[in-house]
């Protein structure tokens, strides 16, 4: 679209600006920026006439737009990378690539100048802009003269995923019929349940809250989508779900490799005699019922809930069915409202002023009860001031145009679109890049912030926030506009995946793609024209050699059953010179051509589960290299060049608290903005650099050991103000000592494996933890008693890290905050005292693992209020059958594995 190529470009030239020290050269390009921000104006009613009234002479205007605004872009980086080595910046060899461009706008000159005449220029862009009749009808642009500045593109208040429940309205008799139908109901074999009603109508919604409301009464659960998605892919969601929700599976298996028929056995072998909770959303086929099938035991005690919205599956499959019908009115309103003003919801509905009433009557009536459709365009109200009716206007004759015009699109997709045009320009460019994803697939938000960040989406790092946290806040509007959803939350409610809805992805896909995002499946032709993203989902065999890739900025690669090592790799980096993000994770890579160093520009390098086993010295040319994450790949050692590439933020080695460690023969001290160090083995030296890295939010190190080392790294995290997550591995058998002073008010998650003296003493000075996880630590100290201080605590794991036989009593107001608590392996613990009234008042998971000496439950079990499950493994019998009688008249779900 001409608006984001636009105004990606001039954020483009505004860095360009800063960096160039000759004020010849930058007044050059400031003029150029000058030129391509008056147009800025006119671009988002450009695009608008071209997707909604489908204007020929408005798409060949906002065609053109782009093709210039590629042509600048490439000229930059073409520039960049020739004078990398010089560090000289020629702006006559800049100007005469530029000026190749100038066809875009009128015929071509007939004098051949080498040098790019902005007067010209600036003539000939006027000329071609009064081609095109500019009616400024549209709010889009009487708001922009209005206004002047565009204001921030993210709004600084986070999006309450506490309040998911509060916006499922109108089905509280859906919500108790399939709790009765899944949880009343006693069956040796499948029970399957459905849910039927047409797209956008909120199954999944719905599916999702019964899911989250039930799960904690069965020994496992999954949910997956099966819609156009391969077999292996789904059954990885069916695998992923089990492994997350069952303390059995303790060691997750490395699934590559693998294929159907052995992911399949691993499965079923694992359900025999559960009690299994599986949603299957979007089941679009009874052939995917099928595959889903024989991964299901015989005597596998299994409840189904599916969505669908093919009545045929239903009545073949589901022994009882529901049917969802549009809101009502009534729930239509309160829907709205509780989207628009959900920053006072706490406080009760606030009311808006009575001026806004017709309005809003128009406004549901072209909703016609879809959640969908009345949340979307909630989110967008939501950003706006709810108490002006001007505003409310502006976006009623919006989805007014919308609603008249493209009568090939349903009332979604036109939501939809007037949803995407109320985006700020990058943030319509953050939107956009989700849809590269695979349908349905799980997006870690930290590596789609990254992304984006790495793409130059988020340059700016404004009031004292990183682009990282910038990130946040945008992919937090998103979600409050309803065109992400959440797909995980951690314990304490922290957003940890997002997910792209089927529906939005269509729109994005079908509608939005044109010049930016080309996704590619297994073996298609390449089209003749590649545009900024290329993303290819299954295997291709090479890059066509006489295809233009030169606008490329970023190639992701999706791998499903295809085994074959991708060529596109190997040939066709010189094609692809300008990436800024390559995404090769999970793909059945052996090697990693020396060419990389080539790809000057590249910011992000995803090589995760890959099966490199070397990092080429030629890494060391990607100076602007932000993230480098190569865990889960057989590499041992990074080259010692890696300490030179000084914008690195984000280095993946190795999982935080896996046993593998990457050694780093160089230095660390010079990447300064580093914000996550994971997977290191630590040395005396990695310890002395770790104290030029104040930025640091995470950091892993493991093989500790040795005085000098652990009391330098006591120093270095001293002054780590902003440390977030901290994960410390002792050798084997090594004890150390961590001597820090710092209170550490930022740390939320700390790993410990191994013998730190004084242990407990540090960490209940961390009052800010939320995440304790201690392993092989040897304590001496009943470690429950003594961190029951910490008051934000929310889980707690206790993995052979207590050597003594006695938990004795927690005070009444003891983790007041603690919902999980794991207790595994506790070879000596023979008691557990008490449960004193009132403490642990959150808590509602527990899980018990191997503590042979333990026979009886604690004493004051009862006086846990809101606990829903406790789950043992390999404990006496005699502990089963006292547990199994404190709980017999309480709503806890019980289960005992084998």
């Amino acid at each position: 679209m001409a608006e984001i190529a636009v105004v990606y470009l001039v954020a483009r030239l505004e860095d360009w600006i800063f960096k160039e020290t000759n004020k010849k050269r930058a007044a050059e390009l400031t003029k150029l920026q000058t030129e391509f921000d008056r147009v800025r104006p006119f671009l988002k009613y450009a695009d608008w006439k071209w997707m909604i009234m489908e204007d020929g002479v408005y798409e060949k205007w906002a065609t053109d737009v782009i093709d210039l605004a590629r042509e600048v872009e490439n000229a930059i980086d073409s520039d960049f990378c020739s004078r990398r080595d010089t560090n000289e910046f020629s702006m006559t060899s800049f100007m005469d690539l530029v000026g190749e461009s100038i066809n875009y706008f009128s015929e071509k000159k007939s004098t051949d100048n080498s040098h790019l005449d902005i007067g010209i220029f600036l003539e000939r862009a006027t000329k071609k802009l009064k081609e095109v009749e500019l009616k400024k009808s549209l709010p889009f642009i009487s708001s922009q003269e209005k206004g002047g500045n565009e204001g921030p593109m993210w709004h600084t208040d986070s999006f309450p995923q506490k309040f998911a429940l509060a916006f499922l309205v109108g089905r509280d008799k859906e919500i108790k019929t399939l709790k009765e139908w899944l949880l009343n109901e006693n069956v040796d074999t499948a029970l399957i349940v459905a849910v039927t009603g047409i797209s956008g109508i909120g199954k999944t919604a719905l599916s999702s809250t019964v899911f989250e409301l039930i799960k904690v009464h069965f020994d496992c659960a999954a949910w997956m989508h099966v819609s156009a998605r391969p077999t292996m892919d789904v059954l990885r969601d069916m695998y992923t779900g089990i492994y997350r929700s069952s303390l059995e599976m303790s060691d997750k298996k490395h699934l590559d490799g693998m294929d159907e028929e052995e992911l399949t056995k691993i499965i079923s072998d694992y359900l025999v005699e559960k009690k299994f909770l599986l949603v299957i959303d979007d089941l679009d086929t009874l052939d995917a019922w099928e595959y889903v099938k024989c991964a299901l035991p015989i005597n596998c005690k299994v409840k189904v809930l599916l969505t669908t919205s093919n009545p045929e599956i239903s009545a073949v499959l589901s022994q009882h069915v529901l049917h969802l019908e549009p809101l009502s009115t009534e729930e239509s309103l309160v829907l709205l409202r509780r989207r628009i003003c959900w920053q006072q919801y706490d406080l009760g509905d606030v009311l808006w002023p009575s001026s806004v009433d017709l309005l809003v009557e128009e406004i549901l009536q072209i909703c016609q009860g879809h959640p969908l459709v009345i949340a979307t365009i909630g989110g967008v109200l939501s950003t706006v001031n709810v108490k002006e009716p001007t505003e409310w206007d502006e976006l009623l004759g919006i989805l007014r145009a919308a609603a008249e015009s493209l009568s090939q699109f349903n009332i979604i997709q036109k939501v939809l679109l007037v949803s995407y045009f109320s985006l700020q320009p990058m943030l319509k460019c953050c939107l956009l890049y989700c849809g590269i994803f695979p349908s349905n697939h799980e997006i870690s938000c930290k590596k789609l912030i990254r992304a984006w960040v790495a793409e130059g989406f988020i340059e700016k790092q404004l009031l004292g926030m990183t682009a990282e946290e910038i990130g946040k806040l945008l992919l937090d509007d998103l979600i409050r506009r309803n065109l992400l959803e959440v797909a995980r939350v951690g314990a304490n409610g922290e957003m940890v995946s997002c997910r792209l809805l089927r529906l939005q992805q269509h729109f994005i896909l079908k509608t939005l793609n044109k010049d930016y995002i080309c996704v590619l499946s297994n073996k298609l032709i390449f089209p003749s024209r590649v545009t900024r993203v290329l993303v290819i989902h299954g295997v291709i065999n090479n890059l066509m050699p006489g295809v233009n890739t030169a606008s490329v900025r970023s190639l992701l690669l999706f791998r499903h059953n295809g085994l074959s090592t991708p060529s596109v790799l190997q040939n066709s980096f010189s094609n692809i010179k300008f990436l800024r993000v390559l995404g090769l994770q999970n793909s059945p890579i052996d090697v990693l051509p020396d060419s990389i160093g080539d790809l000057v520009l590249l910011r992000y390098l995803n090589l995760r589960g890959t099966r490199i086993s070397n990092i080429p010295p030629t890494i060391k040319s990607l100076r602007e290299l932000q993230t480098l994450d190569i865990r889960d790949t057989c590499v041992r050692a990074l080259p010692g060049s890696i300490d030179g590439l000084k914008m690195l933020r984000h280095l993946l080695l190795a999982d935080s608290f896996g046993n593998r460690l990457v050694k780093l023969d160089g230095n660390v001290m010079f990447c300064k903005d580093l914000q996550t160090l994971a997977g290191i083995k630590l040395t005396q030296e990695i310890a002395y650099g770790l104290t030029y890295l104040p930025q640091l939010l995470k950091l892993s190190v493991g093989d500790v050991e040795g005085r000098a080392t652990s009391l330098q790294l006591s120093k270095s995290i001293d002054m780590m103000k902003n440390l977030n997550s901290l994960t410390i591995k002792c050798a084997w058998r090594k004890e150390i000592q961590i001597q820090s002073s710092n209170p550490l008010e930022n740390l939320e998650k700390l790993r410990i494996s191994g013998w730190i003296k004084n242990l407990l003493g540090w960490v209940c000075r961390l009052k800010s933890l939320k995440y304790l996880y201690l392993r092989d630590c040897m304590l001496i100290d009943d470690p429950v008693s003594t961190l029951q201080c910490l008051p934000g605590l929310t889980v707690l794991s206790l993995y052979n890290a207590y050597k003594g036989s006695h938990i004795h009593s927690v005070d009444a107001s003891g983790f007041p905050n603690l919902k999980e608590l794991l207790l595994q392996n506790l070879a000596g613990l023979e008691e557990w005292t008490r449960i004193e009234e009132g403490s642990m008042r959150s808590l509602h998971t527990i899980n018990i693992a191997k503590c042979p000496l333990l026979k009886l439950p604690p004493k004051g079990m009862e006086n846990l209020a809101n606990l829903q499950k406790l789950q043992v493994k390999s404990m006496p019998a005699e502990f089963i059958t006292k547990t199994r009688e404190f709980l017999l008249h309480t709503k806890v779900h019980f289960s005992v594995v084998c």
